[in-house]
């Protein structure tokens, strides 16, 4: 029974990011970043470099390049999702961690006034989520809290991607 709790959180942090981030990434936000910017920076699935970002100095952020972090990160993690082996759930929680993490690591070059909040409601409620996951880890008791765990990181990273799109 602990085992088929564990599994279930590991796969349902899986199930999150294929979903709720390939959701995001796949937004209006997406359509509006493809037609206004060179749709190779989209296809290329990598961020952008510290270089590139550090180009345009901290409140002068674009609103359109702050989106292209959040579809670029969000295409990033729904590709390295794939790769999550939910027959282990310690190794998927390991993983959902580094893509937790690259995911704040991509939010925090945000800087546009208009995005910026949103990004980082987002990385706040993932990191509340990876924090949850360890705990399910730890005591596959409290996992009754899932639903609300995944609607809350659903949600926000909705937010994200409707920043961008309005």
């Amino acid at each position: 029974m602990i085992v088929k709790r564990a599994s279930f959180a590991a796969i349902a942090a899986t199930a999150l990011l294929l979903a709720g981030c390939s959701g995001g990434g796949s937004s209006d936000a997406d359509s509006a970043a493809q037609e206004s910017s060179a749709p190779s920076s989209v296809a290329s699935g990598s961020a952008p470099t510290p270089s590139q970002a550090s180009v345009v100095p901290a409140g002068d952020q674009s609103k359109q390049d702050a989106c292209q972090i959040i579809i670029t990160s969000f295409n990033d993690v729904t590709s390295a999702s794939g790769d999550i082996d939910t027959s282990d759930p310690q190794a998927a929680v390991t993983r959902f961690k580094e893509l937790a993490s690259k995911v704040k690591g991509d939010f925090s070059q945000i800087t546009n006034a208009e995005i910026a909040p949103a990004a980082q409601n987002a990385t706040q409620t993932l990191d509340q989520y990876v924090t949850f996951l360890e705990g399910v880890m730890a005591d596959p008791s409290k996992a009754s809290g899932l639903g609300e765990q995944i609607t809350a990181l659903q949600e926000s990273f909705t937010q994200a991607g409707t920043a961008c799109a309005g």
